[in-house]
């Protein structure tokens, strides 16, 4: 069976950004499970632990709705080192469960942190975020991402980044990469290059 996911911020007990894990999740139902019904906001997130700090909570659904969701504490991992890799076959559109395919490109830079990953000459995502260049003046993320993110989209959104295609021999153009995603947002994780 076809498993999907939503990885949502608490911070202090309160979900960040939950309108856009939610127009998300239910546009996956939508396209993958058309016969489903929509998911509303307090649906999505029940008995949220009311704690200090950051929690990452973890929904997992399918055709059937929500079948799973779990809390745990939260901590950025540090990146010291990102390589650059090839992955011209590569397809994560939807959040899923399965993430093999963006594992397999992890692996083939074991000597460092984490890998932009690059698609026919195009600047896409790291393994698990997406990317936010700065080139001294704006922000920039691709407009190749393999999955749009919900952080990304927030940022979009507030007019904070813009998108632009960037190639890989674009990438010394630019001053910094911030990872983000829906646990980091723009410059909590920044890497000179």
């Amino acid at each position: 069976m076809c498993q999907f996911v939503e990885t949502i911020c608490i911070e202090n007990g309160k979900p960040r950004n939950l309108s856009y894990h939610v127009q998300r999740l239910n546009l996956t139902m939508r396209t993958f499970f058309p016969e489903s019904k929509a998911i509303g906001e307090h649906e999505l997130l029940t008995d949220i632990p009311n704690v200090q700090g950051l929690q990452k909570a973890r929904v997992v659904y399918d055709e059937n709705g929500i079948a799973e969701c779990s809390f745990a504490p939260y901590t950025i991992r540090k990146i010291n080192s990102i390589a650059i890799v090839e992955g011209n076959d590569i397809s994560y559109s939807w959040k899923s469960t399965d993430r093999s395919a963006l594992m397999r490109l992890r692996e083939k830079a074991p000597d460092y942190d984490e890998v932009i990953i690059i698609k026919n000459g195009c600047v896409t995502d790291t393994s698990y975020t997406n990317l936010c260049f700065f080139d001294g003046k704006e922000w920039l993320t691709p407009d190749t991402p393999l999955l749009r993110g919900t952080m990304r989209q927030k940022l979009l959104d507030e007019g904070i980044i813009r998108e632009a295609r960037i190639l890989k021999t674009d990438l010394h153009k630019f001053q910094s990469v911030s990872l983000i995603n829906a646990m980091m947002p723009l410059g909590e994780l920044l890497l000179s290059l």
